[in-house]
């Protein structure tokens, strides 16, 4: 693996540079940094920013399905990621790798998405079922490769079961048949013995069904998953979802949503849709990447704002489709599901040059992981499922894994410091926030330098913030407002490093890692220091 060092693009300054490695010393020596207000002090000071919880205005439960992974049958994803066989020297559980059981399950029981992305719309499901040395070999969607069937339905659901998480399969519309899905829906989710499939899918290893609730049909409808306009991709919908029995299982359909926010898509699928013949929809798929603004490990300091910008328009997509869906949904019974998302950097940073798409993911894809997280808690009314695109070895991955080798990325501790917002109702948050100005392809730019999102459970607080100044530490001023509002006990996780492009390696795994410690402050208002270019959890008892 690459252990690549930080370049003179990413540093600022000498003065700059000087400044972020004083200020890591500085979290070294106390991690927890505390400011205590003067004697008498009832307002933050000027350099202060406020940061109000309010704890009376809830928007909505926090499910755990936004926190959910996306697996597609692309480069490493697949195999030499979760899948090493049976007969491996590398621990596994039947044929699943072991370390990657292990840390999914810390996650929590969020939603896995299966198997793609574009390879769904020319998979076909019979060829994964079976002896794994009679399926079929085929040619792969991806620059020609081959597909050996090893890593199936059966598997597939194994491995869910494994780590605790619910799987969503996504169904072949582009170059499957409405039979096609219906059966497969039927092969997971029969009775025992009550019909042939269900059979079948006994003799292959599992009497019991697969209870598979969430069911995407198609992907990227528009694109590579069957070209459709957005009426032509509605008549197809309804063709597959006319008649899908769920055998005692209340099936989730979600539909393919637009590339990015092109509401032209959104409105002309759903007035098609809603001209009298409205099929099931339950949920509502955009696909959002943010990009890149360069290299995954080489940027400047504009860039590393750029790239927060550009993961930052994800408010707007939530708030804008949201709101087309309100033209067609008056019920709102139509919820987002955004099963794609995340950054997408140039080739170059790849662990084996195998693994397709596979990037080094660093500490600003934590902070754009991080900034997302935060956007669906915010809008936990509206978004019932999101998958980052994706769990290993392509994208923004979680996790890099090559043979023997396994680490996790930065971006997996971001997801695993917000795991307690999961099942919490998510409360209003208001930032004062100041601002930071940058330049991007010749324009001034501003993006904020404080963000975040917070959530109540029982008597316990999770507060998260996304820190995004490159240099210079915050003073906040943190205020609760609201039933409860005395603080009794607080604690503070912080994800931060003086080198804006630090990763983890096989060599040092453990380069960037959240720390965790007492926050010594009681009451309403509490005073804290956040460092630069930070990642920060408060955990608070009311």
């Amino acid at each position: 693996m690459q252990n690549t060092k930080p370049v003179d693009k990413i540093l600022l300054s000498r003065r700059a540079a000087l400044r972020r490695l004083t200020a890591a010393a500085a979290a070294a020596l106390g991690a927890m940094a505390r400011v205590k207000p003067a004697r008498g002090a009832s307002r933050p000071s000027a350099a202060a920013i406020a940061v109000r919880v309010l704890l009376d205005e809830r928007r909505g439960s926090i499910r755990p399905a936004l926190y959910g992974h996306f697996t597609e049958h692309i480069g490493g994803v697949i195999y030499d990621g979760i899948w090493v066989g049976p007969q491996s020297k590398i621990p596994n559980l039947d044929g699943i790798r072991l370390a990657l059981v292990e840390h999914v399950r810390r996650l929590g029981p969020v939603a896995v998405r299966w198997p793609g992305g574009c390879f769904a719309d020319r998979y076909h499901w019979r060829d994964g079922i079976g002896p794994r040395e009679r399926r079929p070999r085929r040619f792969g969607r991806w620059r020609d490769d081959t597909e050996p069937n090893h890593f199936g339905t059966h598997e597939f659901v194994r491995f869910c079961r494994l780590c605790g998480v619910e799987p969503y399969f996504a169904a072949n519309v582009g170059t499957g048949s409405p039979e096609e899905f219906q059966q497969w829906v039927e092969y997971a989710n029969a009775p025992p013995g009550s019909t042939s499939l269900a059979e079948e899918r006994a003799s292959n290893g599992d009497r019991e069904p697969f209870k598979v609730r969430a069911w995407g049909v198609g992907n990227e409808s528009w694109g590579c998953g069957g070209k459709f306009t957005p009426e032509d991709y509605c008549a197809e919908y309804r063709r597959f979802t006319e008649w899908v029995p769920g055998y005692g299982v209340p099936l989730y359909l979600i539909a393919a949503g637009p590339s990015g926010n092109d509401l032209g898509w959104t409105r002309r699928f759903f007035a098609r849709w809603a001209d009298g013949a409205r099929a099931p929809i339950h949920g509502w798929a955009p696909h959002y990447y943010c990009g890149t603004t360069g290299h995954a490990l080489e940027f400047s300091t504009d860039q590393w704002y750029e790239m927060l910008h550009k993961a930052n328009h994800m408010e707007k997509l939530i708030a804008d489709q949201w709101a087309a869906l309100g033209e067609f949904d008056r019920e709102r019974r139509i919820k987002l599901v955004i099963d794609e998302w995340g950054a997408w950097h140039p080739a170059g940073t790849e662990i084996n040059k195998a693994h397709l798409f596979e990037q080094m993911g660093c500490l600003r894809d934590a902070l754009a992981a991080a900034l997302t997280l935060d956007t669906f808690n915010r809008h936990a009314e509206k978004i019932d499922m999101a998958n980052v695109a994706q769990l290993v070895n392509n994208l923004h991955s979680l996790f890099l894994a090559d043979g023997e080798k396994f680490v996790p990325t930065p971006t997996f501790h971001v997801f695993e410091m917000y795991r307690p917002h999961q099942g919490a109702e998510a409360v209003r948050l208001e930032i004062d926030d100041p601002g930071v100005a940058f330049k991007a392809g010749g324009r001034e730019e501003k993006i904020f330098r404080l963000a975040g999102s917070a959530s109540v459970s029982q008597k316990k607080l999770t507060l998260t913030l996304v820190h995004a100044h490159a240099s210079e530490p915050a003073e906040v001023s943190l205020q609760l407002r609201g039933a409860g509002a005395a603080a009794a006990a607080a604690a503070r996780t912080v994800l931060a490093h003086p080198s804006l492009n630090a990763h983890n390696t096989f060599e040092n795994p453990q380069e960037v890692v959240p720390r965790t410690g007492p926050l010594d402050q009681r009451g309403a208002e509490l005073r804290i220091v956040l460092p630069a270019a930070s990642v920060n959890r408060l955990d608070i008892s009311l």
